[in-house]
């Protein structure tokens, strides 16, 4: 499914897997997509390949350049993810995984500008164990980190306040077939309030 990556292969490939659980192929053949914080552009190309027309976002640069060297098939772009402009217009599906945990600054601004330009969103994160809406803060650093080393993470009821504040159908999915050592989307819910940097959340979201 994903060819040539010793980048957390397995997991990449069960999220495909889980859309593809969702929409058959088909659905994604002519559809113009934008994944945002692609990192190594694995998962957009996977679409490419599949009849989709696929943009990439990325926000270091060192993993654009190798991005783009290693599929000078996509359209590929090279931004700081972290601001509450919009400059890469209107999509049929943006996928925007691992991301929103790494934002410091705008991530209201940023996933409503997602839901604002898209059709249908697949939407994953990091999430903290707790039944607040907040975010919780920690420095980090590292090639799949922060670009300003501080990440916000979220927890479940600070997203989908902003999917209920935006009025589009959401659905989370807890399952198991997503899980992949050591991330882990199946997790019960303790409101431990502690930090856990392989919990995770996957939903999917419509437009009404």
């Amino acid at each position: 499914m994903i060819e040539n990556s010793n980048y957390n292969r397995e997991w990449q490939e069960n999220r495909i897997r889980f859309i593809l659980s969702l929409y058959d192929e088909s659905f994604f053949k002519g559809k113009k997509i934008l994944e945002l914080g692609a990192f190594n552009g694995d998962i957009g190309n996977y679409f490419t390949k599949i009849g989709s027309d696929v943009t990439c976002v990325e926000g270091l640069y060192s993993n654009y350049k190798l991005m783009c060297e290693k599929y000078p098939n996509i359209k590929s772009i090279n931004c700081n993810l972290d601001t509450e402009e919009w400059k890469f217009g209107k999509f049929d599906i943006i996928i925007n995984f691992g991301l929103f945990y790494h934002l410091e600054k705008n991530h209201n601004k940023h996933l409503k500008n997602c839901l604002d330009n898209c059709d249908l969103l697949f939407f994953e994160s990091v999430i903290l164990d707790s039944s607040d809406s907040k975010l919780h803060f920690r420095n980090e650093s590292g090639v799949d980190q922060s670009l300003s080393e501080v990440g916000g993470t979220p927890t479940s009821q600070y997203v989908e306040d902003i999917f209920i504040e935006s009025n589009v159908k959401y659905k989370r999915y807890d399952d198991i077939i997503l899980d992949s050592s050591p991330h882990n989307y199946s997790w019960l819910e303790e409101d431990s309030n502690i930090f856990d940097g392989y919990k995770r959340r996957f939903w999917k979201v419509n437009r009404k």
